[in-house]
């Protein structure tokens, strides 16, 4: 009955749904104002669509949670479903992972959706084969790399037609093994998968109780951002994996932990580029240098961050700068001098465009994650701002989250806030130390003279939290696995649709489609049946062809291109209608 409910009985749950309601409302009736204006100047198409249209049923759906868990959390035995949890982590990421794997291949396709994953998806390959750079005919470079990708997801050697990642190197790395067996689509669900478990481990430490650590991780694995990040070729999962690991090895430091944190730290900045980590490391680093001992802690993080920094992050540089300036007689600086400084560069004063796209991307925060889960952590941030752990997982997030305030680019693709994905652990153990108190502590100031500590320490809170969970884990995730795979087979279906299995050449004409070039994607050395490029225009496409595929003719053709083989024709080409000069690219300005 509706009289059992604790929501009904009790203030703590009773403020969870009535706030969590009122703030998934503004964002709802936020997101109708935006759908209805039609645009969002200075934002990027594709970050205006995802918040105003494909956020806007995921935010219904955060609703009807709240609603429903009114009438389901009586019915939950919250303690045996925390310990069941907490002591079984293992078990539950293993069943985590196999479920994510098949996400992977049939909600994402198996599919690099953005150029930020096709770059370390590419690089994946090459490292798989044993080399360090792809090869592409110098000719065609810009048929096979559109040309406003160049230098700024994939590097090029327009006179060797060597091409490697723009990003660093470190998730191409992690995902090789994965590459080499013919599984990269395995590497985040096993990444996700293994935070799962740290982010367990991490609750023991803070909290030294099964059921807290139960919770934990079920606030992680039914936040729907995990899941989707997890199905995909994002370089998220390796972030907050290294981080949460990082954290882990640093909440007990010794000199042996302090040498492994800098090992791992040093892995999290060569995953793609330095900055999640350099932001979130700051308040652990501070910390450890004031802690008794700290100096010598210190220079061994130092120690462990040095060689694969100077590996992987220096030499990259310098790789990447020789293949872009391979035709030059003479560069006038080293590539770590002019990365270095190009990565300066993209720092500003934030402005009011700014400041909007983060305000929708704690939003998104919010829209991505467990019904209230939020709300808890800022509530668990707030009072326990001194007990040292969750000061610092507090000021990881705050420093992630003030750092990409002068980064001048919304994050154009991507699946929740993934600037933000670096520090997400934060959140569940914030929000579990709400409902739990940490090792160590004491009742805690209160928040205010109004709202006493212990507001969500009642077995109410827990039961409707719980609730929250298990209707998140089967509405909110089944919701966002549904809401994926439509958007991923929409986007494959703006390739030419011809049904052919011959070898083939698909030349992508993106004036007709959404981010179209981002389906310019090729194995490293062009070995696959299917080679795909980006339109030049008809005359020039078919100029292309007859010099470097003199026995191939067009066989097919609709809006979205063309398809040339020496299979008989199966569409005449005057249906194709086609432009003779190629629009420019939109680029996804990732992280």
């Amino acid at each position: 009955m509706l009289t059992d409910s604790p929501v009904v009985r009790s203030i703590g749950p009773r403020t969870l749904f009535l706030i969590g309601a009122m703030v998934s409302v503004a964002i709802l009736l936020w997101q109708h104002q935006l759908r209805l204006s039609g645009e969002l100047p200075g934002v990027t198409p594709i970050f205006y669509i995802l918040f105003a249209f494909e956020d806007y049923g995921s935010t219904v759906c955060e609703l009807l949670i709240l609603g429903a868990a009114v009438f389901v959390a009586s019915r939950i035995h919250t303690g045996a479903v925390l310990r069941a949890a907490g002591e079984h982590p293992v078990v539950i990421a293993a069943v985590y992972a196999l479920i994510l794997c098949a996400g992977a291949l049939f909600v994402y396709h198996d599919h690099p959706l953005s150029m930020d994953e096709y770059a370390a998806y590419f690089q994946s390959q090459v490292f798989a084969a044993g080399h360090i750079t792809g090869q592409f005919p110098p000719a065609a470079m810009d048929w096979l790399i559109p040309p406003g990708f160049q230098s700024f997801f994939l590097s090029v050697s327009t006179t060797t037609g060597q091409v490697a990642s723009a990003y660093w190197p470190g998730h191409a790395l992690i995902m090789a093994p994965f590459a080499a067996l013919g599984i990269p689509w395995a590497c985040n669900p096993v990444l996700s998968a293994v935070t799962v478990v740290v982010i367990h481990r991490l609750a023991l430490h803070l909290f030294a109780d099964i059921e807290a650590a139960g919770l934990a991780l079920l606030l992680t694995v039914a936040s729907p951002v995990i899941f989707g990040n997890g199905i995909s070729y994002y370089s998220m999962p390796a972030h907050l994996l290294a981080n949460s690991t990082y954290a882990l090895l640093l909440v007990r430091p010794d000199p042996l932990r302090a040498l492994a944190a800098g090992l791992v730290g040093s892995v999290a900045l060569c995953l793609h580029n330095p900055v999640p980590h350099m932001l979130f490391a700051v308040p652990w680093l501070i910390w450890v240098i004031t802690r008794p001992g700290g100096t010598r802690l210190f220079a061994l993080m130092c120690l462990g961050y040095l060689p694969l920094c100077l590996l992987l992050g220096i030499g990259w540089f310098e790789l990447t700068h020789h293949l872009r300036t391979a035709a030059a007689t003479s560069a006038p600086q080293s590539g770590t001098m002019q990365s270095l400084q190009s990565l300066l560069s993209v720092f500003s004063v934030p402005t009011a465009t700014v400041l909007l796209t983060r305000l929708i991307g704690v939003a998104k925060v919010w829209v991505w994650s467990v019904p209230g889960l939020v709300m808890l952590a800022v509530y668990g941030a707030v009072r326990w701002r001194r007990h040292p752990l969750c000061m610092l997982f507090s000021a990881s997030a705050l420093t992630t989250l003030i750092g990409y305030l002068f980064f001048p680019e919304d994050q154009g693709h991507g699946w929740g806030f993934r600037y933000f994905h670096s520090a997400w652990m934060a959140l569940p153990l914030l929000a579990t130390a709400t409902l739990f108190r940490p090792v160590g502590a004491n009742g805690g100031p209160k928040i205010s003279a109004a709202i006493p500590c212990q507001l969500f320490e009642d077995p109410e809170t827990r039961s409707y939290v719980t609730a929250c969970v298990i209707l998140s884990l089967a509405l909110g995730v089944g919701w966002r696995a549904w809401q994926m795979q439509s958007f991923m087979a929409h986007d494959l279906n703006q390739l030419p649709h011809y049904a052919g299995h011959e070898r083939r050449v698909v030349i992508i004409d993106d004036s007709h489609s959404f981010y179209g070039a981002d389906l310019v994607q090729n194995d490293p050395w062009l070995r696959g049946d299917v080679i795909r490029m980006y339109s030049h225009g008809a005359t020039a496409d078919a100029q292309m062809m007859q010099q470097r595929f003199p026995l191939l003719h067009m066989v097919y053709a609709d809006l979205y291109g063309a398809v040339w083989s020496t299979a008989p024709s199966v569409l005449r080409p005057h249906k194709w209608h086609h432009h003779d000069s190629a629009s420019a690219p939109q680029t996804d300005p990732g992280s």
